[in-house]
């Protein structure tokens, strides 16, 4: 273990927060669209704006790992090398499918055919599996590696790195579909690792916005 690391490890416990709002999230998605009727422009518009923000969130996610989490790791844990390379391959893939999704997504926004809602539901079926799949294997192999090579700088620079990417005026947004996938205990521990103008933010604005978009794109209230 590095001697910067051996009184305070990294905290990866908001790692698995953010990959918990993508599981929920993208797996939800291809029941959401199967359920579009033929000619529901409207709806097929709302999933096609929702797969987008997700698929930027998840962008943004694996870019941040590709440029600051595997090249550390590679360096300093060779001995993990074979499984860091397959979890590259393995966003390679996820890129692949959200390109499609998002192609299929286009198309079926036009005007909401049973056939073009029918590619899309497939692919994003393939993309909700892909991504499982990646997300498990990261949690169960990887952030152990992480909190053996990583510094806390490191992994915090990791966090601020996805939030600096992330639109301003849907950075309240993007928490509540964190906040929302998240433990009671997690949501808590989030919320108060938050400097106090974010938590009041999304106080007096970000929990209502969130409601209201979720309900939009869900059909349902949000069960907090």
């Amino acid at each position: 273990m590095r001697t910067d690391t051996a009184h305070a490890r990294p905290d990866t416990y908001d790692m698995v927060v953010v990959h918990n709002a993508f599981r929920r999230h993208f797996r939800a998605l291809p029941a959401l669209v199967a359920g579009v009727a033929a000619g529901d422009v409207e709806r097929a518009r709302v999933l096609t704006a929702f797969l987008e923000e997700l698929n930027t969130g998840l962008h943004s996610h694996h870019t941040g790992e590709d440029e600051l989490m595997w090249p550390l790791l590679l360096e300093r844990a060779p001995a993990a090398s074979a499984l860091i390379l397959r979890l590259e391959e393995q966003h390679e893939r996820i890129a692949e499918l959200s390109t499609r999704a998002l192609r299929d997504a286009a198309e079926f926004a036009t005007a909401a055919e049973p056939a073009a809602r029918d590619r899309f539901a497939a692919t994003a079926t393939a993309l909700a599996t892909a991504l499982d799949e990646h997300l498990a294997e990261e949690e169960t192999h990887i952030l152990s590696v992480v909190q053996d090579v990583m510094t806390v700088p490191e992994w915090r620079a990791l966090g601020e790195r996805g939030r600096a990417h992330m639109p301003k005026d849907r950075q309240l947004v993007f928490l509540g579909f964190l906040l929302h996938a998240a433990s009671a205990s997690d949501r808590h521990k989030v919320l108060a690792e938050l400097p106090l103008p974010a938590r009041l933010a999304w106080r007096l604005l970000g929990r209502r916005t969130f409601d209201r978009e979720y309900r939009q794109v869900y059909g349902t209230e949000p069960n907090w």
